[in-house]
């Protein structure tokens, strides 16, 4: 069914190309070359024209029958039963009134049905206006026909603030299609019915005909090169998506088989093209034939070529988009400036890497310009590009796996954090030491290095190599692979767990006093507080900062009165206060008692916030990992940040309500100069 559904729509996206290609060359190209050539033309105009208006015609009856079987294929994916059992009136009928592509094959029906009525129906051209009226609506209504396809496809899933960018450039990018390589067949014929006259009249309707061409294809060129890109960004949004994922290589693929087609389209811009439009005396008759001989094969060539690629566009069109597909990097390497920028020599490898690329691209604009020196201009050029850029890769090159881009699917948030965390006392802790540091009681005395999973190297490996080694081990270490034992959402736990320790390590220069610059992500978290609707970390960005206070009882019972008495203060500083108990939460309202607070007290969540926010309590008063406090408090800023911390009895600290309410008025003045962060880690 996969094949018969690319099938179909290359079908229908080919006779969509002809169709505007058609009525475009007759407009803009067609009509003012038979001009040029003279009024003894004009019968040959009328046939050729008659001609086309053929092709368009087949061409709507070929895209009718294809969005028909478009539509029964839509029919049997929709209902899940084989294509005789699918196109049942229900069936059909649900999809068109139903669903999204439905409205839009309806639309698009209408508009064949119009262009239908306009080509079959028409009446006899009495002067220049109507041709030109009947030849202009039929690009209209073509290019909308096409244009509406855009909304049928993957720009219509695309969400936010792009997606009427990415319809635009869709659409835009279905019509230069269609003006350009619809336009080839046309010229074809052209050139051919030109080279097989003997008429010398011919030839300046043959080269009319090819500048305008030209000018045109140029403009669709540059068109389509700038609505691709911006369809490729949107689409696919990096290297990783393009070089591992099926779309990814099937947009590589187009790309492969445009380059030819662009090449060939330049070779005749500025070679064939101003060899036809030489002065009459400067080529004769044989060479007239011999250059149009050449553009009708290249023309030919290019509509083949041009074929090729909406073979390969059906085929995209069905394939999930890159950016929602998880790539399998192929490569035994990745480039990472992060990781190797402290390597000796590095900077010094990109210099001249950049400098002989420089060089080599110079000897190569050398080499165009015609002389005895030339092959060895051509040579150095080569030279210096094999020779001098790879240099600067080896030095910024290092070990990938094909996981190593794959986007984790746990966001990071309290609960997967938590869940980590016990998977990591089971499996981890006895190699890796209770708080990362490779210090564990099973390697002690066996390890020539320690594996220290808070060192800062850590944070250079992706989530994808993480994974990768925690499924498959790390070879010639102690590190073993957890594919057979872990499920994979375990593993994606112990890697939300694995780089709170890395942040825990650099939290421990948070103090009461708000940090500068935003770095530290707040794992987000979910709470009830057993009366109504649950509530989440992330509710609060934009709206406040967050005052975070984990609480023992009884111990925490003074803190708690003191906030509640401040509650009022606090708010119109601009924060809100959550609380969480350490421990009972089932009974905390029941131990809290007549000291009921006013600010939201979490009795359900609260066992993974307390497991993910204790692990940032490392200090740089204490070494190692210190025994966890019985009281922690922080401010989380708008954008999800954790900016201050205190633990008690740390000095100065927020017992003095005026130092909690400095900080949270500091940020509450503070414009934002980070992204919120990421749900998920990289």
């Amino acid at each position: 069914m996969t094949a018969l559904t690319i099938a179909v729509r290359f079908v229908h996206l080919g006779s969509l190309t002809l169709l505007i290609g058609a009525f475009a060359f007759l407009l803009l190209v067609g009509r003012p070359a038979f001009r040029k050539g003279g009024a003894e033309r004009a019968l040959d105009f009328e046939r050729f024209d008659r001609l086309l208006l053929v092709l368009a015609e087949w061409s709507l009856l070929i895209a009718f029958a294809s969005a028909l079987a478009w539509l029964g294929l839509q029919a049997t994916v929709a209902s899940g039963l084989p294509l005789g059992q699918a196109l049942t009136l229900k069936t059909v009928g649900t999809i068109l009134t139903g669903t999204h592509f439905g409205r839009v094959w309806e639309v698009r029906l209408a508009l064949i049905a119009l262009l239908a009525w306009f080509l079959f129906f028409r009446e006899r051209e009495q002067d220049e206006r109507d041709w030109t009226a009947v030849r202009l609506e039929g690009v209209l209504l073509a290019g909308g026909l096409a244009s509406a396809l855009a909304w049928a496809g993957h720009a219509a899933a695309t969400e936010g603030s792009a997606r009427l960018t990415h319809l635009a450039a869709d659409a835009v990018h279905l019509l230069a299609a269609g003006v350009w390589l619809g336009g080839l067949c046309p010229l074809a014929v052209l050139l051919a019915w030109a080279r097989r006259s003997p008429d010398a009249s011919w030839t300046a309707v043959a080269q009319e005909a090819t500048r305008r061409f030209s000018l045109l294809g140029l403009v669709s060129v540059s068109v389509l090169t700038l609505t691709g890109t911006v369809n490729g960004w949107i689409l696919v949004g990096g290297i990783p998506p393009l070089l591992g994922t099926p779309y990814g290589r099937l947009l590589l693929v187009k790309l492969g088989l445009l380059l030819p087609l662009i090449g060939l389209a330049a070779w005749n811009l500025l070679r064939l093209k101003p060899a036809l439009l030489a002065p009459p005396d400067g080529v004769g008759g044989g060479s007239r034939i011999a250059i149009l001989r050449r553009l009708t094969r290249t023309a030919v060539a290019e509509a083949s070529l041009g074929a090729a690629v909406l073979l390969v566009v059906g085929a995209l069109g069905i394939t999930p988009p890159a950016l929602h597909d998880q790539p399998t990097w192929p490569f035994a390497f990745r480039l990472s400036w992060d990781a190797n920028k402290d390597v000796p020599g590095v900077r010094l490898a990109i210099g001249a890497g950049v400098a002989g690329a420089l060089l080599g691209a110079a000897a190569l604009g050398c080499a165009t310009v015609r002389g005895r020196h030339r092959p060895w201009a051509i040579g150095a050029g080569l030279a210096l590009w094999a020779g001098v850029i790879p240099v600067p890769f080896t030095y910024l090159a290092v070990d990938a796996f094909p996981t190593t881009y794959v986007r984790t699917p746990i966001p990071y948030q309290a609960i997967s954090i938590a869940s980590g965390a016990r998977l990591y006392q089971l499996n981890c802790a006895g190699c890796h030491g209770e708080a990362g540091y490779g210090d564990g009681p099973v390697i002690r005395g066996v390890a020539s290095t320690r594996a220290d999973l808070t060192a800062a190297h850590t944070a250079l490996h992706t989530a994808g190599d993480l994974f990768w080694w925690l499924s498959h081990g790390i070879p010639g270490t102690l590190m073993p692979g957890f594919q057979g034992h872990l499920t994979e959402q375990d593993r994606w736990d112990l890697i939300n767990f694995l780089r709170s320790l890395a942040a825990a390590e650099q939290a421990r220069a948070l103090t009461p006093l708000a940090e500068p610059t935003p770095w530290f992500a707040a794992p987000d978290f979910a709470f009830g507080t057993g009366v109504g609707t649950g509530q989440a970390l992330k509710d609060y960005r934009g709206r406040a900062i967050v005052h975070l206070v984990l609480f023992t009882l009884p111990r925490s019972i003074p803190r708690l009165e003191q906030l509640d008495a401040a509650a009022e203060k606090i708010a119109r500083a601009g924060a809100r206060t959550v609380a969480v108990p350490m421990r009972d939460a089932a009974w905390i309202y029941r131990k809290l008692g007549s000291r009921a607070v006013t600010f939201p007290v979490a009795a359900e969540g609260s066992e993974e916030i307390v497991a993910t926010y204790t692990v940032f309590r490392r200090t740089l008063a204490a070494e190692g990992l210190p025994a966890v406090p019985a009281h922690m408090e922080f401010l989380v800023d708008r954008q999800g940040y954790i900016r201050a911390r205190w633990i008690p009895p740390e000095r100065p600290g927020w017992d003095e309500l005026s130092r909690l309410l400095a900080e949270i008025e500091r940020l509450d003045k503070e414009v934002p100069r980070a992204p919120a962060p990421d749900e998920h880690v990289h």
